[in-house]
């Protein structure tokens, strides 16, 4: 048992104890050279003498003395508590883990200084107090949760170690770090085992899941630092989330920025957003956000360039300031270039091979879907600049001019696109001689549906293609109904790569896939109209064909529009075997990302990434290692954008007994900074401020009962 005492006030209950005693000896002297005159009060203060014997005055001033001295510690508030008051780090050797909250809303400020610093210098102090032969390790609680240092008795190298680290971009996953330190404890070789867990108590990092994942919570005691209380004012706000979209206009073109801002102060918000494009402020508005809500607001922009744009929304500054702006990107979308050769025309319209994929690519009189068809027959083809379109579709063609299949190699090479439909002018044995440097498979036959058996269906099952992803479940049962009467068998080719899109019922391919140089080629093995099934008369053949053209050109879900939380991976799908992915940072740094499908993990800093395609030097180590500069060749192939996850923003602390149910066992405190041996919060302690009154109070009726009696 013992009894705590931290506070100032309690230097001045012990003067307060002194200061009678001066008082009384000061009076003392001063009484003796006092002369009284009169007879009566002579004799009067000689029975009072009498009466009062030395030791009686001396009681009373005791008794003032200790009344005042009670006084002063209530003041105080103290507490009793069974718990033993040695500091965190004991006068006796320990094994202790330092959990380091690096979260982004660590770097809120307090006065001059971030809750980051702060939580630094606490560390800082309590290494310069532990014992020698202590031994220390550091745990990041930033996501995912790691182990910066491991054990280590070396206080200079623990303090280097400190002195390297930053507030991050991440978010808290204060579940995973408790886990990791726990593993560290027990390997520790220390009898005595601590952990001391600094960090803001944002409740967003306290997550259940986390927690349910620790195998066991030994008995090793946890002290809590509370930074929040700390912080100099509140997080006023954030931008939550950032659109842009592009609008097409009669003589011009606007960008069309819609951003979402919340206002988590209690009180209405009058903030300035600004739009920033090319690292540069194009327009400021000022927006009065009502308390606790969240305001969208537009702006537009003028396009004059086709080029990409990079930019982002930013509000004005508050005690948070990370996320106070969110990136994007942006490509001005230009109309696609697509020829559709028919290789079956008809005198009535509607019977034509092209019929319904010219309507499919372009419905309506004006280009809302960005894509421009040009309708060709086999006989106008090599009249056509191929270079003027960026998709080819040949649709049921039977051969093509001769020689010119050399052209339409030159093309899908050099970065375009050939789409291949299906039917009944298809010559099987000129595709499989004459376009076997562009076709990754060969045709076998062609199947059909006898009469009486069921008709084929697409096989839509886990089916993860990007032109699928934004059909609905509604929409994908729909597709899955239609009927298929006579479709094309394939054999794959031996030197040839390639991917099934979609498959049919019977398991065999409707869909394939192959890059060919920069471009790819895609075959439809069934007809793109009426003739071997009832697709084109669906509604979702509208949004299938134009996705599927999209996507070929490399259009659909383009990169610029990749927008990536921080730590989140970013895939990108084969660059080639002749090229490499390069992608720059933007802080500037460079890599290198090979010639194979592979995932770039570095996404820690929010902002705007750019991809290049470079040429290839080869498959060794030497030919990944990270470029200075950006190699002559490379070319630009699209950004994403990267941007701090929201939740880390949101107001709201946890309180210790939310913390006690997800650590049951371990010995929890919480304790405010101000310093390394500041009174813990604790819930078994007995505050004795209320009684030490009441004592003060009964010392006062003591001393008038002794003086009336005197």
């Amino acid at each position: 048992m013992n009894l705590n005492f931290f506070s100032p006030l309690f230097l001045y209950g012990l003067l307060g104890i002194s200061a009678p005693v001066l008082i009384h000896f000061l009076i003392r002297r001063k009484q003796k050279r006092i002369r009284f005159s009169a007879v009566y009060l002579l004799a009067q203060s000689q029975k009072r003498s009498a009466r009062n014997p030395r030791p009686n005055r001396l009681l009373l001033l005791l008794a003032r003395c200790l009344a005042v001295a009670l006084f002063s510690l209530a003041l105080a508030d103290p507490f009793f508590s069974f718990r033993s008051s040695e500091a965190f780090l004991s006068s006796s050797p320990a094994a202790v883990v330092f959990i380091l909250d690096d979260s982004y809303s660590m770097e809120a400020q307090a006065d001059e200084r971030t809750l980051f610093d702060h939580a630094l210098e606490f560390i800082f102090e309590e290494i310069k107090q532990a014992p020698e032969k202590s031994e220390y390790s550091l745990v990041l609680a930033s996501s995912p949760a790691r182990v910066e240092q491991d054990w280590t008795s070396d206080k200079t190298i623990f303090e280097k170690m400190l002195q390297a680290q930053s507030v991050s971009f991440r978010t808290t996953r204060i579940g995973d770090a408790i886990g990791q330190s726990i593993k560290l404890l027990d390997s520790a070789g220390q009898e005595k085992k601590k952990i001391l867990l600094l960090t803001d108590l944002d409740k967003n990092g306290w997550r259940e899941e986390a927690f349910s994942e620790i195998s066991h919570f030994p008995f090793y005691p946890i002290r809590v630092v509370d930074f929040s209380r700390l912080q100099s004012k509140g997080n006023d706000g954030m931008v939550k989330s950032v659109q842009a979209s592009q609008e097409f206009l009669t003589r011009s073109r606007l960008l069309r920025v819609n951003a979402k801002v919340r206002n988590f102060s209690n009180v209405l918000s009058r903030r300035a957003l600004s739009l920033f494009l090319e690292g540069k402020i194009v327009k400021e508005e000022f927006l009065d956000i009502p308390p606790g809500q969240t305001l969208t607001h537009e702006f537009s922009y003028p396009l004059r360039k086709n080029q990409p744009l990079k930019g982002k929304v930013q509000v004005s500054n508050d005690a948070l300031m990370i996320d106070n702006s969110r990136h994007f990107s942006f490509h001005p979308s230009q109309n696609l270039k697509v020829m559709v050769v028919d290789g079956d025309p008809k005198t009535i319209s509607h019977q034509s091979e092209s019929f319904y994929l010219e309507r499919a690519l372009n419905p309506f009189s004006v280009s809302l879907s960005h894509i421009d068809p040009t309708i060709s027959t086999l006989a106008e083809l090599p009249l056509r600049n191929l270079s003027d379109f960026s998709v080819v579709i040949l649709a049921n063609i039977r051969e093509l001019a001769p020689g010119y299949e050399l052209e339409l190699e030159e093309f899908v090479l050099n970065g375009g696109a050939l789409l291949f439909g299906m039917g009944d002018q298809v010559n099987p044995k000129y595709f499989n001689e004459r376009l076997g440097n562009l076709l990754p498979v060969k045709l076998d036959s062609q199947y059909q549906v006898r009469k009486g058996e069921p008709s084929l269906h697409l096989s839509l099952e886990n089916n993860a293609h990007p032109v699928m992803k934004i059909f609905s479940h509604k929409e994908i049962d729909e597709m899955r109904e239609i009927n298929f009467y006579s479709t094309y068998t394939i054999q794959p080719r031996e030197d040839k790569k390639f991917k099934v899109g979609t498959w049919f019922s019977n398991q065999n391919p409707a869909v394939v896939e192959s890059n060919v140089g920069k471009g790819i080629v895609v075959l439809f093995l069934s007809s793109l109209d009426r003739d071997w099934n009832d697709f084109s008369i669906q509604p979702t053949f509208l949004p299938w064909v134009q996705r599927w053209t999209q996507y070929s050109a490399r259009g659909l879900d383009n990169i610029s529009r990749q927008n990536l939380l921080v730590g989140e991976p970013f895939r990108q799908s084969a660059s080639g075997p002749d090229s490499n992915w390069i992608i720059r940072s933007p802080d500037g740094s460079l890599y290198v990302l090979g010639n194979e499908e592979e995932i770039f993990s570095e996404t820690f800093q929010p902002g705007t990434y750019h991809l290049f395609s470079a040429p290839s030097v080869g498959t060794s180590s030497a030919a990944k290692k990270t470029p200075v500069k950006i190699p002559d060749g490379a070319e630009s192939a699209g950004t994403f954008t990267v941007n701090v996850d929201i939740q880390e923003s949101e107001p709201g602390k946890i309180f210790q007994k939310e913390i006690a149910s997800f650590l049951a066992g371990m010995k929890i405190e919480i304790q405010e900074p101000r310093s390394s041996t500041a009174t813990p919060q604790t819930d078994d302690g007995v505050p004795l401020a209320t009684f030490l009154f009441l004592m003060v109070a009964g010392m006062f009726l003591a001393e008038g009962w002794m003086v009336r009696k005197e």
